[in-house]
């Protein structure tokens, strides 16, 4: 039976490319058996087929190279265990990193379509939320140039280890001071909603629990004065008072949709019985 393989009989044979088999030669990973000392043709034997197996098994782990070389540096079966071990922590790190990313999508998937069923638009209505976190840049705020660079800000606060700046979660606060002088486009701080315990950080703010007037309306956001007037005459009509700082929260603005009619704003007032 034969048992001297030319690279690129290997390559068939183990279904791996022939330019790995060469980058693993290089590297000191995997050396052929035989090289001619003549014509540097690489030869390999029937023996080494299950090291290439165990390599080829341990990529499809994600294993890095470094490590693989390293096993067979040692070839002690406590080395391989650990390595299979650190490989497992490191899968399941990615696995939970991905199921916090998948939150993330199925709630602006599941805001978006609710949002554009139209039930809800200028429907004025009071909404129990749970205890919520949010992140937050505390300083006046006007739209624009200022917003952005309050959202970078933000952004540097929140560092960068934790998630990214998630579209449709940034928010601004209208104070209480300002909803009563009528001041709806004085805004007093800048924030993202925490989605997940991990995006937490020691800047972290609670946003209470409790009963919430909230209203979606669509449109440019400059039109939002009368939209907060419209609110607090329903909290008025409603037996209610206002018991804090308004969070306002572009849900689709112009870099969603091209349309400005489509552009679409909640306001949440905090409320309490009168």
């Amino acid at each position: 039976m034969q048992n001297r393989f030319s690279i690129g009989e290997m390559s068939k044979l183990m279904n791996i490319p022939v330019k790995t088999l060469r980058y693993y030669d290089e590297i000191g990973l995997f050396k052929p058996h035989e090289v001619n000392r003549h014509t540097g043709y690489r030869y390999y034997s029937t023996e080494q087929f299950e090291q290439l197996d165990i390599i080829k098994y341990l990529r499809l782990l994600g294993v890095p190279l470094s490590e693989i070389r390293a096993h067979f540096t040692h070839r002690r079966v406590e080395y391989f265990l650990h390595l299979l071990q650190r490989q497992e922590a490191s899968i399941n790190e990615k696995i939970h990193e991905l199921e916090m990313t998948r939150r993330k999508f199925g709630s602006r998937i599941k805001e978006l379509q609710e949002a554009l069923s139209g039930t809800r638009i200028e429907v004025p209505e009071i909404r129990f939320f749970s205890e919520r976190q949010v992140l937050r840049v505390q300083e006046s705020v006007q739209s624009g140039p200022s917003l952005e660079m309050s959202v970078r800000k933000l952004e540097k606060l929140i560092g960068a280890r934790q998630s990214p700046i998630f579209i449709g979660k940034v928010g601004l606060t209208v104070s209480e001071e300002n909803m009563l002088q009528g001041n709806f486009l004085e805004y007093s701080s800048v924030f993202i909603l925490v989605e997940d315990s991990s995006d937490e950080t020691e800047f972290a703010v609670t946003v209470p629990a409790g009963e919430y007037a909230c209203l979606l309306f669509q449109g440019l956001h400059g039109n939002s004065p009368r939209h907060y007037r419209a609110l607090l005459e329903f909290i008025s009509r409603q037996g209610f008072t206002i018991a804090g700082e308004a969070l306002e929260r572009a849900i689709v603005d112009e870099f969603i949709s091209q349309d400005n009619q489509r552009f679409l704003t909640e306001i949440q007032i905090p409320v309490r019985p009168a």
